[in-house]
């Protein structure tokens, strides 16, 4: 990984989003990144999710809905998740699920949850990619709560690219995506799943049709996520 070879090379790794040199206590992102990242406070005793519930049409509500910040595309906390995403760093994905998580832990937000199932990718997109982003976003989560990491959720056929359609358009590109693998599994589990950056909500909508429909003892859902785009 670059990170390890700025290290071996003597060059003190820097922080990802504003530049600076980190500290030994610091990884990626420094903490005055941190600080200033725009957090949704959804995660907060009485925090508002409304922006994020107001995405989901006919699926049952979600027990818990929290994203961590807002993702506005031309933002260096965006590019941050992008270089994760597209440059191979499963470790820089997981360790934001990790921050995510040591955030949100503070409130109930993780409160009764029994397995995390991070947003499944279609087998040769993740291929190519070389991992899937959510499953190390809930291994980072899993890493600070103890709730397990899940499987059931499969990817059935790969779709095209979701960027520039409308949330109408997101919903039919999606459908009929996802199966769900020993459904019995998650009888009487709460379900959380979980995504890097929810945009329109189609994709976490289709997520619960599909446990929904497949799973039925599943006795409630949540939803987390890193981001979540601005409308």
């Amino acid at each position: 990984m670059l990170l390890n070879g700025a290290i071996s090379a003597g060059v003190p790794p820097r922080c990802l989003v504003c530049g600076r040199e980190l500290t030994l206590q610091e990884r990626f992102v420094c903490l005055h990144c941190l600080l200033a990242l725009p957090k949704t406070r959804m995660y907060y005793v009485n925090g508002d999710n409304s922006d994020l519930l107001d995405r989901l049409v006919g699926v049952p509500m979600p027990r818990h809905a929290a994203s961590w910040f807002f993702y506005d595309r031309d933002s260096k906390y965006a590019s941050i998740i992008r270089d994760a995403k597209y440059n191979d760093r499963p470790d820089l994905m997981r360790h934001l699920g990790r921050c995510f998580a040591e955030d949100a832990v503070r409130s109930d937000a993780f409160s009764g949850v029994d397995v995390l199932i991070p947003v499944p990718m279609y087998g040769r997109k993740e291929i190519r990619r070389g991992f899937n982003q959510s499953e190390y976003v809930a291994r980072g989560i899993s890493d600070v709560t103890g709730i397990p990491v899940g499987d059931n959720l499969e990817a059935v056929r790969g779709h095209s690219s979701q960027t520039r359609r409308s949330a109408s358009e997101r919903r039919r590109n999606i459908a009929g995506s996802f199966r769900v693998e020993s459904p019995a599994e998650l009888d009487g589990l709460h379900v959380a799943i979980v995504d890097d950056v929810i945009t329109s909500g189609a994709t976490i909508e289709e997520c619960i049709r599909t446990l929904v429909a497949q799973a039925p003892g599943v006795s409630a859902f949540s939803i987390y996520s890193l981001g979540l785009a601005r409308h």
